[in-house]
């Protein structure tokens, strides 16, 4: 059943979506000055300068997000004609929102690459992308053309087109790369705590733009005549934005909680003298390995000496 074009359902979700848009870039800019603080000196200049890139295509979509809703709004007051019309940086943004999706997928591919050692799987994921990038722009050069906005369900296949490849590729990411990091378990449990750790966290970064690009998708196909699917669209490169900044600032933390996981597994008994034993690591070739530790407890001076047996 098809949904009535109202205010409510066309620009109010426009102003909901900057509204909500710029919470997230926000966030984007906190993300960012925490990556500055922890690791501006440590990371490759590759790695700075994607982020770097990334912001400022975020930066420039934010702004021309902003005017376009600002003439919709405000200008439209004393000059009507100017609701039904295409204002342009409304769709020039998508150019700059391409290149923040393409950037932090590649990202994500070259992750791919050097967890998993497939230069073949990483290109498969990556033609995906790039095909999703290819589509986009031709939608939005296509966009950019109309006058009126009633002519952009003209696009629908396009648009369809381009947000089902987006969330193919960023599930075939999140898939893959979960896959990747199941096979790299040890059998070592800190190791296979902080492996645990990356396949949640490598799934919860890509599930927001998985979602939301299906949501996009499904939006467009079955309520074209509102700006829904625009709402969830224009969401799409502060998720992505915020997705990789989140992915970088949590190295450490990550890395920190899975060595006090494992350091909990030492703790002593309430005992002067104790025998620890770490738990048998079994091995592929059924070689079982156990280490027996004695601790002897200084009360005095809080000190403890191991001696391994």
């Amino acid at each position: 059943m098809a949904i009535a074009t109202t205010i409510d359902n066309t620009y109010g979700l426009l102003y909901i979506a900057v509204v909500v848009s710029s919470v997230l870039y926000g966030a984007g800019i906190l993300q960012f000055w925490m990556y500055i603080r922890k690791y501006h000196s440590s990371d490759s200049i590759i790695v700075k300068s994607l982020v770097i890139a990334v912001l400022i295509c975020d930066t420039i979509q934010q702004t021309l997000l902003c005017h376009s809703v600002y003439e919709y709004l405000v200008k439209s007051i004393t000059d009507p004609t100017i609701l039904p019309s295409v204002v342009n940086t409304l769709m020039i943004e998508l150019f700059f929102s391409c290149a923040i999706t393409t950037l932090v997928q590649q990202f994500y591919c070259w992750r791919i690459y050097k967890i998993g050692k497939s230069a073949l799987l990483a290109a498969a994921v990556s033609l995906v992308s790039w095909s999703s990038c290819v589509t986009l722009i031709v939608y939005s050069i296509n966009a950019v053309k109309l006058s009126l906005l009633s002519d952009v369900i003209s696009l629908q296949k396009l648009s369809i087109a381009s947000n089902t490849l987006s969330a193919v590729a960023d599930i075939t990411i999140s898939v893959v790369l979960v896959v990747i990091l199941h096979g790299a378990k040890t059998g070592f449990k800190q190791s296979t705590d902080l492996v645990n750790r990356l396949m949640v966290f490598t799934f919860n970064t890509g599930l927001p733009t998985s979602v939301c690009a299906l949501v996009a998708t499904i939006c467009v196909a079955a309520f074209s005549e509102t700006f829904l699917y625009i709402f969830f669209f224009l969401l799409l490169g502060r998720l992505y934005t915020n997705s990789i900044l989140v992915t970088l600032n949590s190295r450490e933390y990550i890395k920190s909680s899975s060595e006090g996981a494992s350091q909990e597994q030492y703790s002593l008994e309430n005992s002067r003298s104790g025998r620890a034993r770490v738990p048998q690591m079994p091995t592929q070739n059924g070689i079982t390995i156990r280490i027996d530790t004695n601790t002897m407890h200084d009360l005095d001076n809080g000190s403890a000496q191991d001696l391994k047996n």
